[in-house]
């Protein structure tokens, strides 16, 4: 008897995976980290481009680096926060549940 059946498939005879969903899997990954800079680039040129229509508009002229410094922190923190979060919610729900033990 070939031992390595028994490796391929699940205890009820069907097949654990396939490599298109994993190869799926891998590419919605690769994409989402490949757009990521250019994200936090397009948040990083919003929160400048507001700032500076409100530095227009208030009283007082020239920019505060100390501001513009903490805006680009709290961006790349809440990006990092952010992706941190949907990594766990994705593992969270792609690992089984564990089962209770059977009371016989």
């Amino acid at each position: 008897m070939d031992d390595t059946s028994a490796t391929k498939t699940g205890s009820n005879g069907s097949d654990r995976g396939s490599n298109t969903i994993g190869l799926a899997v891998a590419g919605v990954i690769v994409t989402f980290f490949a757009l990521m800079p250019f994200v936090i680039l397009v948040a990083l040129y919003l929160f400048l481009t507001i700032y500076a229509i409100v530095r227009a508009i208030g009283p007082g002229a020239g920019e505060n680096a100390v501001t513009i410094v903490v805006g680009f922190a709290l961006i790349t923190s809440t990006f990092a926060t952010l992706l941190g979060v949907a990594i766990h919610l994705l593992g969270r729900s792609l690992t089984p549940k564990r089962r209770r033990a059977s009371s016989s």
